[in-house]
């Protein structure tokens, strides 16, 4: 159960950091927003196994720390060009080191599937791995070319409309790919990843 609410207040921050971010900065406190991800960054880097992976957690939360006291605003909009960045490493990162990351979400609610479903969740994660990846420059550069306004409406509205537009569409192609696929309530779903999805990235990193 910690481990699910700690899930929850993560994501809701990502969700409403554009919008904090964008207040913060409006009131010269841009600083903050990074500290907070400074130290969410070295609390979830020490985590990791391998050292090399801790070394480049802690040089990324030094980096964050020094821009919070230099008050460096552009560094508080590279923030989610830098979660895609980690979102893409991580989806991508699975692809070379199989299960998928999508597979392995699945197994948390059907431990065995039919032949053919590994190869398709392998295909779904390579389409979550590009739409990230694509992410990281349209979010680093939509403050110079459309200016803050546009960037807060595209990361804190825009960006998850799109992704709720991709998970929709990957649902009805899942149906036509796969009619005789059982599909869970969505409700059922969401409570099974938010209980066991940390599961589906205990070995990533070690």
């Amino acid at each position: 159960m910690a481990k699910a609410i700690r899930a929850a207040l993560v994501a809701c921050l990502i969700i409403v950091y554009p919008f904090l971010s964008a207040y913060l900065a409006r009131h010269g406190f841009a600083g903050w927003i990074l500290v907070l991800f400074a130290v969410m960054t070295l609390w979830r880097g020490m985590r990791f196994g391998k050292r090399r992976w801790r070394l480049i957690a802690l040089v990324l939360a030094i980096s964050l720390m020094i821009s919070a006291y230099f008050a460096n605003r552009y560094v508080v909009w590279l923030l989610p060009s830098l979660v895609y960045s980690w979102l893409a490493a991580v989806f991508g990162y699975t692809l070379l080191s199989p299960p998928s990351l999508c597979e392995r979400l699945v197994r948390l609610q059907f431990p065995e599937f039919k032949p053919g479903i590994a190869e398709y969740l392998r295909e779904v994660t390579w389409v979550w791995t590009w739409f990230f990846a694509i992410n990281v420059p349209v979010c680093a550069l939509l403050p110079f070319l459309a200016g803050e306004g546009i960037w807060t409406l595209y990361t804190g509205v825009l960006v998850y409309l799109l992704m709720s537009l991709l998970a929709v569409g990957e649902w009805f192609y899942r149906r036509r790919r796969f009619p005789d696929l059982e599909a869970p309530p969505v409700m059922e779903t969401f409570k099974v990843f938010a209980r066991h999805g940390h599961k589906a990235f205990k070995d990533i990193g070690s």
